[in-house]
């Protein structure tokens, strides 16, 4: 079981720049890594957002208590933090997006969980919804060597702003208890990857 994650600090600073300068409300993406059963460690390379579906609606949403959809106006960032706010995500669209980044990871590097821009009462709201997420991505960008029942689940909270990291283990019934937390923290990781090149030399007659 993964009980500390370590992130790639460049990669995840420039992630929470881009949230910061965003006017959305919530957002959700997939988590880039991999995981080490033997050390009971994750690492995370990057954050790739889900773009908006074929519709043009984007992956995660904020849905508001009924008294503050009667308000005209546009909605700020304190509004999303009611005790009564709830995230509402495209899952089948999420997963399909996990699947076609999973094709494209190179050896060693694959979506390893999902991670949400949200405020605290919205995260805690959709605990539910978030798992169910989770393991929709784990199916869709499942590979042969696969080994671990267990996927990440990381909160970028903006007020406060804090990062929080969960293991979510993937059973065929999911409950609150799916989710626990683990240490999470940033650092030099990409650095312990190794390139390895090959040149192929052709004579073409």
């Amino acid at each position: 079981m993964v009980k500390a994650v370590v992130g790639e600090e460049s990669q995840l600073q420039l992630a929470e720049d881009r949230f910061s300068r965003s006017s959305e409300p919530a957002q959700v993406g997939l988590v880039i890594g991999k995981l080490n059963s033997a050390l009971d460690r994750g690492f995370v390379f990057d954050l790739v957002p889900t773009p908006q579906n074929d519709a043009g609606q984007p992956a995660c949403s904020v849905l508001e208590p009924a008294k503050d959809n009667k308000k005209k106006g546009s909605k700020s960032k304190s509004q999303t933090s009611d005790s009564s706010s709830n995230l509402v995500i495209d899952k089948d669209w999420v997963a399909e997006h996990a699947r076609q980044v999973s094709r494209m990871m190179v050896g060693g590097i694959k979506v390893v969980g999902i991670y949400v821009w949200a405020s605290e009462a919205a995260f805690k709201n959709s605990t539910m919804v978030l798992c169910q997420t989770v393991k929709g991505v784990a199916e869709a960008a499942s590979t042969l060597e696969d080994d671990l029942d267990e996927r990440l689940l990381i909160h970028i909270c903006y007020s406060p702003r804090r990062w929080t990291c969960r293991n979510c283990t993937l059973s065929s019934n999911i409950t609150s208890s799916s989710l626990r937390p683990c240490d999470f923290k940033m650092g030099r990781v990409l650095t312990s990857l190794q390139t390895f090149k090959c040149l192929y030399n052709f004579d073409l007659r």
